[in-house]
């Protein structure tokens, strides 16, 4: 339940919607069809959803055409899912993170540079030479080291950890626990030891960019480990060192990047996808969920599989797999009945 009731009226307001029925009905927060009661919203995103609002009970539905036999209020809206955004934008209860200032128990290097309107948490921790521009907010527990720089109005969660020379860019999101600039995974074998590598490069994070809960960006060897604006990634994702993150591509959770691997701009990686090293991925390339990515793509290929190729071939193979075991027991039989034709003539 959200913690604020709205008015149909007050929605419709908000979207510039149509108001199909009573602007009056009272709504308290926002449901799925089939979970929805009286004084929910509910969507429906296509006909095909619209055909079922006839059983819910919600109070109100986000439609793109009407629906005639629906037994609730609507309200008719030119893109449904951009409606729902801004309903529950509307929803979302107040803001309890750090007001502006320094929390007492923070501990800020007095070499570090702070804008005036700079919102800082308790147990934040912040190293010399950083600076951190105007509208920042640093929830909780916050470790930013030496010599980082981070652009206005970004937002770093509970627990983020920004290691030294790291640069975050304007309106940047961390989620919760996430570390960026942690050193990648080098190492070289000598006489069975394994000796560590440098890295002494860090990470630049562009602007607008979201980083999901638990997810690693890692320094680069040298130069910059880079993930482009506007890109987007989700909770437990593996960016590692030298990897370079066009713009506008979407990491779903637990893709891992494997280094120096150059991403294109708006490339779509479902879950569990992964990507060896030293690859090239071309721009608006999608990878399917669990696609091992081995090799280089061109721009707008659509892959999935182990190793990741063409979706629609896979799709086939995997279809073709199913009949296998049938297959065998048809060769099989048609097997015996050859040997069986071969001893009859033999005799």
């Amino acid at each position: 339940m959200s913690e604020k009731t709205l008015t149909v009226r007050y929605i419709a307001q908000l979207l510039g919607a149509e108001v199909l029925g009573s602007d009056e009905v009272q709504i308290d927060s926002m449901a799925a069809l089939d979970q929805a009661g009286p004084s929910d919203i509910t969507f429906a995103v296509d006909k095909r959803f619209a055909s079922r609002l006839v059983d819910s009970r919600a109070g109100c539905a986000i439609v793109s055409d009407p629906v005639s036999d629906a037994p609730m209020c609507l309200l008719l809206v030119d893109n449904v899912k951009l409606a729902v955004a801004k309903v529950l934008g509307a929803m979302a209860p107040e803001y309890s993170g750090p007001v502006v200032g320094v929390d007492a128990s923070a501990q800020v290097s007095p070499q570090a540079e702070l804008a005036d309107d700079v919102s800082v948490g308790p147990g934040v921790t912040i190293g010399p030479g950083t600076k951190i521009g105007p509208g920042v907010v640093l929830h909780a527990n916050v470790c930013i080291a030496g010599n980082v720089t981070i652009g206005s109005e970004s937002t770093l969660q509970q627990g983020v950890v920004v290691l030294d020379r790291c640069v975050i860019g304007n309106r940047v999101i961390i989620g919760p626990n996430s570390v960026i600039g942690a050193d990648g995974f080098g190492y070289d074998t000598v006489e069975g030891v394994h000796q560590k590598i440098p890295h002494i490069g860090n990470v630049i994070i562009e602007d607008e960019v979201e980083i999901g809960a638990c997810s690693c960006v890692d320094r680069a060897k040298f130069g910059s480990t880079i993930v482009g604006a506007g890109s987007k990634i989700d909770n437990l994702v593996q960016v590692a060192h030298n990897v370079q993150v066009g713009e506008g591509c979407l990491l779903c959770a637990q893709v891992g990047v494997a280094g120096s691997v150059k991403l294109g701009n708006y490339v779509v990686a479902g879950g569990h996808a992964g990507f060896r090293d030293n690859i090239v991925v071309g721009n608006e390339v999608q990878c399917s969920a669990f696609a091992a990515v081995a090799s280089n793509l061109d721009d707008g290929e659509n892959v999935a599989g182990i190793p990741a190729h063409d979706r629609r071939r896979t799709l086939r193979e995997l279809r073709a797999l199913r009949d296998l075991p049938e297959l065998i027991k048809q060769v099989r039989t048609i097997e015996a009945r050859l040997e069986s034709l071969v001893q009859t003539e033999d005799n």
